[in-house]
């Protein structure tokens, strides 16, 4: 798949809804000077180009009661890439999981409602046979995410 081609319109359509996916058509096409109509056709092809993919929810994970937010970079042995990241992605707290190039092999993305949360976490990452190194960069600000395994389910009220 090449290159696809966009125009500033597009680029106008993109940016509101980076901003905002629930901008309204008629804000946007204001904007552009052009219809409704046009900017619902423009919003298709940039759908079937695949350079609109879904749209999302930014969360902050913060508002769950997740103080502590950190990326490991995780060295692994050779061959296990496929183990680590299955073993990874059943870890209470881990929200996102890939395998990168570089000089790690796996990134990934933690939650934990404090230091000692997210320490025991690294912890329990190291001690798996097939892990060689966790380096721990722990954010300090910008904590929206939209990974899909936030865990909500523990944020339901029980109906007494």
């Amino acid at each position: 798949m090449g290159k696809q081609k966009i125009d500033p319109t597009d680029i106008t359509i993109l940016r509101n809804l980076q901003q905002d996916a629930r901008t309204k058509y008629s804000d946007i096409a204001k904007q552009c000077n052009v219809s409704v109509d046009t900017i619902i056709k423009r919003y298709r092809k940039l759908q079937q180009q695949g350079i609109i993919k879904n749209t999302t929810l930014l969360l902050d994970p913060r508002r769950f009661g997740d103080e502590i937010i950190a990326n490991f970079s995780i060295d692994i042995e050779p061959q296990s890439t496929t183990e680590v990241l299955n073993y990874l992605q059943k870890q209470p707290g881990i929200l996102f999981s890939t395998h990168s190039l570089g000089e790690y092999d796996i990134f990934t993305i933690a939650a934990a409602k404090n230091m000692n949360e997210m320490n025991n976490l690294k912890e329990k990452i190291q001690s798996h046979n097939m892990i060689r190194e966790v380096k721990t960069s722990i954010w300090v600000d910008q904590f929206l995410l939209c990974p899909q395994n936030f865990e909500l389910e523990p944020l339901l009220e029980t109906q007494q």
